[in-house]
Parts: C-alpha cells; sequence; structure tokens
C-alpha cells in the first residue's frame, strides 16, 4: 500500500504441520509499517515456527507470506533477506574475537579493490548507531562488550542489511531490567524511522 502507515507484512491462512502436530493453523497477521507489533505466547505456541516460516527457515504446509503486497508461498532465507525482513534471535550470532564492525559486516565486506576497507566498515557502522542512537565502538571487541551491548551489535547487524522488518525473539531473555529499558529506547528510534518491529514475548509485563 502506498499509505505510510499501510500493510507491509500479512500472514494469510498460514499451517505448518510436522508428524502428529499442527505447529501453526489457520494463522492470519498483518503488521503495519513503521509500528512495533507484540506476539506473545507461552511457550509451545508456535511462535518461533511463525518466525522460521517468515525467514524462509522452514517451508509452511499451505498459505501465505505477503510482502509488500506481493505473495509468497515459499520463502527462503535468501529471498526473506532481500524483502527485508530480519530476525534478532535470543541466542547471538556473533563473533566474540572479531571487532563490532566485523561482526555487523560479515560475509558482505566493503572492499577497496580486493581489499578490505576498514574506513569504509567504520564509517558505515557509526552511522547505524547513530540511527540507533546508541553509542558503541566499532572497533572493539565483541567480547569485551556486555550482554546488552552484544545485543545492540545483532540489532546493527540487521539494520546494516536494510531491514524494513524487524522481528525480536524473546529479546530481554539474557538482559537485565536497565539493558531491557536501553533495548526499549533502539525499538522506538527504529520505529520513529518506519521500521516496523515485530516484538516477540512471553513476558506480558514488557507487553
Amino acid at each position: 500500500m502506498a499509505d505510510g502507515r499501510g500493510s507491509i507484512l500479512e500472514i494469510r491462512n498460514l499451517y505448518k504441520y510436522y508428524p502428529g502436530v499442527t505447529a501453526l493453523s489457520n494463522v492470519n497477521l498483518s503488521f503495519r509499517r513503521g509500528e512495533v507489533h507484540a506476539l506473545c505466547g507461552e511457550n509451545g505456541a508456535g511462535k518461533s515456527t511463525l518466525i522460521k516460516a517468515i525467514s524462509g527457515a522452514i517451508q509452511p504446509t499451505s498459505g501465505e507470506i505477503i510482502v509488500e503486497g506481493k505473495s509468497y508461498r515459499e520463502m527462503t532465507p535468501a529471498l526473506s533477506r532481500a524483502c527485508g525482513i530480519a530476525v534478532v534471535y535470543q541466542e547471538f550470532t556473533l563473533a566474540p574475537v572479531l571487532t563490532v564492525m566485523e561482526n555487523i559486516f560479515m560475509g558482505d565486506f566493503p572492499l577497496r579493490g580486493i581489499v578490505i576497507d576498514r574506513d569504509a566498515m567504520y564509517r558505515e557502522s557509526t552511522k547505524i548507531f547513530e540511527r540507533m542512537r546508541v553509542q558503541v565502538n566499532p572497533r572493539e571487541h565483541v567480547k569485551d562488550l556486555t550482554t546488552g551491548y552484544q545485543q545492540l551489535v545483532e540489532i546493527a547487524k540487521a539494520i546494516s542489511r536494510n531491514a524494513k522488518i524487524l522481528i525480536m525473539d524473546e529479546p530481554s531473555a539474557p538482559l537485565t531490567a536497565n539493558e531491557v529499558e536501553s533495548m526499549f529506547n533502539v525499538v522506538r528510534a527504529l520505529r520513529d524511522q518506519g521500521v516496523t518491529v515485530v516484538y516477540i514475548s512471553h513476558r506480558l509485563e514488557e507487553i
């Protein structure tokens, strides 16, 4: 939809069956552009299965995933990323011995000829953290960061790939109360910039 607040992601009649188990049954959801959406449910409710279907990690048995008006019956990880979908899981996927900026651009390093352009990597990392309204040193090693800052690096990785839809799977699980509040500030900053955030939790007080 052309409207800035229109639907950016829709799930229609989504089913996922495993032998003897119905993981998703006729799921219908619509997520609006530039808003934060809470998805709440107890363990085993199907939240993770839904994320995996949207991100292309698994294929639904039937149904549609519609991104910006275009329908997909099957989603792959590469296609999901190309559609601007990114997932931040509660288990981090960082390389502790590498720097913050190396983690952000891992697999897609900016180049100057055939050499990694570290100056460009530093500049782009700084811009991403400015967009998130946080201060993180791109040259610091991830192993030297607190858990809360490591999560900010995970979010920065998603933003570096031009994410329009950011799915956060139980993001508060490893964080302290102060770190959770800092994360909420980042979520609000991204929302204000038009990013759709799908926040998944089983903690009603957070929702």
